[in-house]
């Protein structure tokens, strides 16, 4: 611990003039497994000292440190993640879960997955988090996710029915975004492809008005939109500080929806004429997921 926090020092007196074969040393020793050098290297692409700032080494190497048991990276990789995942914030802090089934986790290449496993595999209810920054909340069938989950990453959150990141669902943009070439486009509901409108969507604006409906190619209109799309993307704020977006029909909740509690927890599925229909993730305040089938508000 002395060795990191010296080097830290020195390095942030220095002004940033740490040199690049001193990286390329703590490299070395991180590439070895040297817990101290991956938190050192991190920091170096976290400043820019001797090398270009980069967030995604930044946090693969704060990840490993991690992982190796130094307490000052699990200490900033739970910090990082509390905002949007409680459960393995916590467990990187070494607190009591909250959660009601029995979680594991698994470092990958390019991330890490903190969930139920079944034969050594990602199988059940988890989170996986890349170092990129992008994390997936899913149900897990031999290490692939299924059913309704959600994607989020610093530009979109995509919410769908997804088979290997392909079906139907919505993608929220991050406020001051907008989709190539349909102006104003903020929200799309429709068929997803890895990740990109698809096939056959629609596309709102910031005020909730159908912008396009339609054929989709390359992730753009392929024709004159239709004018006479009846829905709009409509926005509730509900007693004792809850919240329901998604598309309205006639001025009642149908088609895509989310509904968020006050707490944090919140819901995402189809609804039919005000009511809650298929096939629907839920995600409790601590980051305890549950997908199921819903017919006429009532989970199946």
């Amino acid at each position: 611990m002395r060795r990191v926090i010296l080097i830290y020092i020195i390095c942030a007196c220095a002004g940033g003039s740490l040199h690049a074969q001193q990286l390329g040393d703590f490299l070395s020793q991180a590439r070895g497994g040297n817990s101290v050098a991956q938190y050192n290297t991190a920091m170096c692409y976290l400043h820019g000292w001797g090398t270009e700032p980069d967030t995604v080494r930044y946090h693969h190497y704060l990840r490993l440190a991690a992982e190796g048991g130094l307490e000052e990276a699990s200490t900033a990789l739970a910090n990082h993640y509390s905002p949007f995942a409680p459960e393995l914030a916590a467990y990187l802090r070494g607190g009591q879960s909250t959660l009601p089934y029995k979680y594991h986790y698994r470092s990958f290449d390019q991330g890490c997955y903190y969930g139920e496993l079944r034969r050594g595999m990602r199988d059940g209810y988890g989170r996986f988090i890349w170092d990129d920054g992008r994390h997936l909340v899913a149900y897990w069938e031999d290490g692939e996710p299924h059913g309704m989950c959600r994607l989020s990453d610093a530009t979109q959150t995509t919410y769908g029915h997804f088979d290997n990141f392909s079906g139907t669902g919505a993608i929220i943009l991050a406020e001051g975004l907008q989709f190539e070439g349909i102006e104003g486009a903020v929200i799309y509901v429709g068929y997803i492809e890895e990740g990109v409108p698809s096939d056959l969507g629609a596309f709102y604006d910031a005020e909730g008005r159908n912008i396009y409906y339609g054929p989709l190619k390359d992730g753009r209109p392929s024709s004159p939109a239709a004018t006479n799309y009846p829905y709009r993307w409509a926005h509730e704020e509900l007693p004792e500080g809850e919240s329901w977006e998604g598309e309205s029909l006639d001025g009642v909740r149908h088609g895509f929806g989310i509904y968020r509690w006050a707490d944090g927890a919140w819901w995402c599925g189809f609804w039919e004429r005000g009511r809650r229909e298929g096939s629907g993730l839920y995600m409790r305040a601590d980051g305890a997921p549950m997908t199921g089938l819903w017919s006429g508000d009532v989970l199946q």
